[in-house]
């Protein structure tokens, strides 16, 4: 196992926590890492801002309270500039020393002698599981209104710990965090100007017919800079091409989240000359200010990750309202004549949004919780988490970690600590820390890059890097070729990183259609996991070929630390298609990334790209189980069946079954068991199942008449009689030559028969002849009888207490309803209640059931209408099933279910 450290943590704790100033620190939590930049400038800045102007007074007021509070303030109004006097006025200084430790800045010697220290989400939950956050700190939450799973495991850690909190927040209804936070105030600050209200206009058009010949003139012809928000990646530069291509006169360009900042940096400068376009992401709109847009256009649609059964679920909604006003915001009440316009299906009244709660994604990121909490050694019960957990899918969560030996005893292993230590994701951590130098550099850039997919755009071109049936390899192979073309090492914060030089990435990357931020993702990646194994940069890439195809595919089959699909079906049996934009075929077994959307009818569906596995080398690590015992009571002769399984990772590869004929030492106190257990079921074919079936329902009759007085004869204890009369039978003929009669004096004497005999079947109510079945109820440990009176509803509906019978126990009701089911309550007014409700229980199960069906039917239908449109198969690997240089997925044939 390899030897891993954190980067990221104090090199020398012991010292960072003993010269910590007598306040604490002040911990600024940052989103991103181009947010951590900016919050280290805007702590060296002296600038007259709105929210210092008019709320001045009041922040240095709360600063110094020494209890926590919000500030939701608008765009513009410098509330990331407020961290300043915030900290001037806790820490009692004006001298700041100030500190960043991201992804691309480690923690260094002089960590200890910082007072203020910006850190991402995924640093700040690293420190407190080390513990070199502590109570006497304060915690700065910067744009706690974008939310992920990092930052809300933060907030509950924060709590658990006890520091004192201050958010800073844009468009968002703050009562949540007020109340989760136990903030004592919140500053409200808005720089609307009532002059400078924008003219909102909603109109029922798709983007780019919205972006029609008339519009663009119009806009060719004035002096506007106009910002398109829209949802994809891939919307964004089409519709800056659509008015690139129509009017050259007018700049356009986009901004989303695959391409470095410095592609837009001109607008952000305002150097661009109007009429100006830029159409950007959710990820654009959110932290950049664009010098001269004075009109918005918002697309009314957002993708989001819905939580759907412990699974994170990609489903396009509408934009709430948060999203609406913070778009809009770029120009309502900032500037004259602004214009916003909305594009949306359906009825949008702007000037009766308000902004709403946050939402939340812990949900469905159980096994971060899992992982956190063992680092912590505590429970997920433990932590006041902002959002509540989905139990079961955390104890499967926690299960899978500690079957692969992460987990014990409810705290990491060493082998844990290993894979925790590295700056990437779980699965990755496990193959770097398993695998061996010769796989590393291809390790450490996979672990960087999310898909191939996310890193390439339409029409790409990997004539000559693709690895077929492995997507991971074939994107290792993207920026291999891209680091031998434009690649050298340099220095980033005087650590050392493969870096590209501008011209000739550009050049190669648009010739490959390859994003270049993907490219510097994956070199960070890249330079942080050789640091954490203490390893050198490599100076030249080898191109990934076969022979390391199969190096990674056995190292993936020997630990298998993602998801698995075989035969396009996940562990439980739910389909999962190979991604369109795969270099996998359909057939074997995939190892990847499963993720989860909802398609048109609103239905969860899989996809899956990752590095494909034969079935041989599957087969080669699958666990074959130790012989088990199983019964086919429909069997015969010998229904004891000696069952073989070979099992990989959940999915049963094969099983074998062969009769037991004759029981050996090993396995035949197992076979008597399931043939007793077969027999008081009444499902075994013996002569005497069926003959003692009478006296067993009349033995459990008395029992219940007499109030469990006598022996119980239940299903484990007629199990233990029928095991204990076939005494040492070694074979099936054996045990059907025994009698195995069963005997009512051995449970019930003559007396107690009679005397439950005695007690009444029925009682007369209005003339009424009512049943009465007996029963017992187990309460405090003990038995209590109970007799159930069976009402027609009608009498049920009007009876009254006086009317009831008087018996030597209590009663219980129920009123038939024929196929509708029954109504059951313990008293007479509950049943009263329950009968004036609408559905019974059985209805409610019924229609659940029915429902559950109906989603599963619509599931296959829909998979079995995709089924049938790609009955052909898709060849080639070009987009949308067209033939390209990208390689495509594998021609074989296809396996049956």
């Amino acid at each position: 196992m390899r030897h891993t450290t954190d980067r990221y943590l104090p090199p020398d704790r012991e010292t960072y926590l003993a010269t910590k100033p007598p306040t604490g620190r002040i911990i600024v939590i940052a989103p991103t890492r181009a947010a951590c930049e900016t919050i280290e400038l805007a702590v060296g800045l002296h600038l007259d801002t709105f929210l210092e102007r008019t709320r001045g007074d009041d922040l240095r007021r709360l600063a110094g309270s020494g209890e926590g509070f919000g500030i939701v303030a608008g765009t513009g109004t410098g509330k990331t500039l407020a961290i300043r006097p915030i900290a001037e006025t806790i820490l009692g200084t004006e001298t700041l020393r100030v500190g960043v430790v991201n992804r691309e800045r480690e923690a260094t010697p002089e960590t200890p002698t910082w007072n203020v220290v910006v850190v991402t989400t995924g640093i700040a939950r690293r420190w407190f599981q080390d513990g070199d956050i502590q109570a006497s700190d304060t915690l700065v939450v910067d744009e706690i209104h974008q939310t992920s799973a990092e930052l809300e495991l933060c907030l509950a850690l924060g709590k658990r710990v006890g520091c004192r909190y201050i958010w800073l927040s844009a468009t968002v209804d703050p009562a949540f965090y007020s109340r989760y936070l136990e903030s004592a105030d919140v500053l409200q600050v808005s720089a609307f100007d009532a002059s400078k209200a924008a003219k909102v206009e909603v109109e029922r058009k798709q983007p780019l017919n919205f972006l029609d010949d008339k519009f663009l003139q119009k806009l060719a012809r004035s002096e506007r800079g106009v910002a398109l928000f829209m949802p994809t990646r891939a919307s964004v530069e089409e519709a800056a091409e659509w008015v690139r291509t129509r009017f050259p006169k007018i700049t356009a360009a986009h901004y989303h989240g695959g391409e470095p900042i410095r592609v837009i940096r001109p607008f952000l400068e305002g150097v661009v000359p109007k009429p100006f376009f830029i159409a950007m992401t959710a990820a654009g709109q959110s932290a950049l200010n664009v010098p001269g847009l004075d009109t918005v256009i918002i697309d009314d649609t957002r993708f989001t990750n819905l939580i759907d059964r412990g699974r994170n679920v990609l489903t396009r909604v509408h934009l709430g309202a948060n999203e609406i006003l913070q778009m809009a915001g770029r120009v309502h009440g900032r500037v004259e004549g602004g214009r916003v316009y909305i594009l949306s299906d359906r009825d949008i009244r702007f000037e009766a949004l308000r902004p709403t709660e946050p939402e939340f994604q812990l949900a469905g990121d159980s096994e971060r919780v899992a992982l956190t909490c063992a680092g912590l050694g505590v429970r997920a019960d433990d932590l006041d988490l902002p959002v509540p957990l989905d139990r079961a899918a955390y104890r499967k969560a926690l299960l899978r970690l500690e079957e692969r030996g992460l987990i014990e005893n409810g705290r990491l292993t060493g082998y844990g600590r290993a894979v925790e230590a590295l700056p990437v994701d779980r699965a990755w951590g496990e193959l770097i820390v398993n695998g061996d130098d010769e796989l590393l550099p291809a390790l450490a850039v996979m672990s960087g890059i999310e898909s191939l997919h996310r890193m390439t755009r339409e029409g790409r071109d990997l004539e000559g890097l693709v690895v077929r049936g492995s997507d991971h390899l074939t994107a290792y192979n993207l920026y291999a070729d891209a680091f031998r073309v434009a690649g050298y090492i340099g220095e980033v914060y005087g650590l050392p990183r493969h870096m590209f030089d501008a011209e000739r990435i550009a050049h190669w990357a648009e010739q490959r259609a390859v994003l270049v931020k993907a490219l510097e993702d994956a070199a960070l990646a890249m330079a942080s996991v050789y640091r954490s194994v203490g390893m050198p940069l490599p100076q030249t890439l080898p191109i990934a070929g076969q022979v390391m195809h199969r190096k990674f595919a056995d190292l993936l089959a020997r630990f298998m630390p993602f998801d698995l699909v075989i035969e396009e079906e996940t562990v439980d049996g739910h389909e999962a298609r190979v991604s369109k934009t795969s270099v996998c075929g359909s057939w074997g077994a995939v190892a990847g990334s499963l993720r989860y959307f909802a398609d048109r009818h609103g239905i969860p569906r899989a996809a899956i790209e990752g590095t494909q596995l034969s079935m041989d080398l599957v087969r080669q690590y699958a666990q074959r189980h130790p012989p088990e015992l199983a019964l086919d009571a429909e069997r015969k002769h010998s229904p004891v069946l000696l069952r073989r399984r070979v099992t990989y990772y959940g999915f049963e590869l094969s099983r074998e079954s062969e009769p037991l004929t004759v029981f050996s030492d090993e396995f035949a106190p197992g076979a008597r068991h399931l043939l007793a257990e077969a027999a008081a079921r009444g499902e075994l074919r013996h002569t005497a199942v069926r003959r003692n079936q009478p006296v067993v329902e009349e033995i459990r009759e008395v029992w219940r008449r007499l109030g469990g007085i006598t022996p119980r004869l239940g299903q484990a204890e007629l199990t233990a009689w029928y095991e204990s009369r076939m005494g040492d039978a070694r074979s099936w003929e054996e045990v059907r030559a025994i009698p195995m009669l069963l005997d009512r004096r051995d449970f019930v004497s003559e007396a107690q028969l009679a005397t439950a005999r005695a007690l009444p079947g029925a009682v007369e109510i209005r003339d009424r002849t009512v049943s009465i079945d007996y029963d017992v109820e187990e309460h405090d440990g003990g038995w209590v009888p109970v007799a159930r009176l069976r009402l027609p509803e009608k009498l049920a509906r009007t009876i009254v207490h006086e009317e009831l019978p008087v018996l030597d126990r209590s009663l219980r009701f129920m009123v038939p309803r024929g196929q509708r089911g029954s109504v059951r309550a313990d008293d007479l007014l509950e049943l009263q209640d329950r009968l004036d409700l609408p559905f019974t229980d059985e209805e409610r199960a019924a229609h659940d059931a029915r429902v559950s069906r109906g989603r599963e039917g619509r599931e296959r239908e829909v998979r079995g209408h995709g089924r049938h449109e790609r009955s052909g198969g898709r060849q080639g690997g070009g987009p949308r099933g067209k033939p390209g240089k990208g390689g495509g997925r594998h021609p074989g044939k296809r396996r049956g279910r």
